[in-house]
């Protein structure tokens, strides 16, 4: 018997192996991005699949297949063959989709393989230049006093901003109305102009608006403060009274479907660990607002296993809404 056990792991160890050695195949490589062209996560691809495909010597092809949150772009690599050769830029959403919708095609955690992350970054918690508040706690005051009258605005609704302020509304005990946006440029635009109270924003956007004097930047909602908003010096939300243990990140991640051989996905993760931290890719990032922040297959699904539960619990508790 133990023999037989032995022979069959052997079996197994050598067919891992061999997988390999010959990845990749003599094929393009294509990464699914779930979104529009022109976006963040399409530069991050296309920045990325540059390096990539010297180091795999194979051609790497981005395709911008959009729709329903990222769930049409997902589904299609959730579906494909596990050769490594299809993958998927995955994204926030797909943590907190699960939470929204009930007729999602593909199960988040049963049938995508968690290669790497690669980015995250924090949001900045904004207020027009008009709202008489400097701090949270002001703003927080300010609420209060109006029930029902302040409004947050959203990059999408059940999207990390709509979350932030449904989790900021939830801790403080607020009546705050949600205004939700089809897209960063629509709400960041009239913010700046002062039709919505408050948003958190991401940084590179805040950041111009604050230094024209057009938005008041309060705070940031990431676990430390980050060196990429105002040197540092912003606190994050998780250090005001009554916010103790709020973060909220955005982050980037590459996926395969579930099945693709482990080594395969050793190999994966250490080939775009590498190309995301090129010195020159690392920069624009950086100016982008994003933190390159790499993972082992094994860190990645459990990171998105705890988002995708984080999450879960945050719209059941707070009754939040796509609509």
């Amino acid at each position: 018997m133990l023999k037989r056990i032995s022979i069959g792991l052997a079996l197994t160890l050598s067919v891992v192996a061999a997988h390999a050695q010959i990845f990749p195949l003599d094929k393009p490589i294509k990464i699914v991005v779930p979104y529009p062209p022109g976006g963040s996560a399409d530069a991050l691809a296309r920045m990325v699949g540059n390096q990539l495909s010297p180091r795999l010597k194979q051609p790497v092809v981005i395709e911008n297949v959009a729709g329903a949150s990222g769930n049409i772009g997902t589904n299609q690599v959730a579906r494909a063959a596990p050769d490594g050769h299809t993958l998927v830029l995955a994204a926030t959403p797909l943590s907190t989709n699960p939470a929204f919708y009930k007729d999602i095609p593909f199960d988040v955690l049963k049938d995508l393989a968690p290669i790497t992350q690669l980015t995250r970054q924090a949001f900045v918690l904004v207020v027009h230049a008009t709202v008489p508040a400097n701090t949270v706690a002001e703003l927080v005051a300010l609420a209060k006093l109006q029930p029902g009258k302040l409004t947050y605005a959203s990059h999408s609704a059940g999207g990390a901003t709509h979350l932030a302020g449904e989790l900021f509304k939830l801790m403080a005990g607020l009546d705050i109305l949600h205004v939700p946006y089809k897209g960063q440029a629509p709400a960041s635009a009239d913010m700046a102009a002062g039709r919505v109270t408050m948003l958190f924003d991401s940084a590179s956007t805040a950041m111009q608006h604050v230094k024209a004097g057009r938005l008041k930047a309060l705070a940031t909602t990431g676990p430390t403060r980050s060196p990429l908003v105002a040197d540092g010096t912003l606190p994050t939300m998780a250090e005001i009274r009554g916010f103790e243990g709020f973060n909220v990140i955005a982050w980037y991640g590459i996926m395969g479907p579930a099945g693709v051989p482990p080594a395969i996905l050793e190999r994966l993760s250490v080939e775009f660990a590498a190309a995301v931290r090129v010195p020159d890719v690392t920069q624009k990032l950086n100016v982008m607002g994003f933190d390159v922040v790499t993972s082992t297959p094994k860190e990645f699904g459990a990171h998105l296993q705890s988002e995708v539960v984080k999450w879960a619990k945050l719209v059941k508790d707070s009754g939040a809404k796509l609509d």
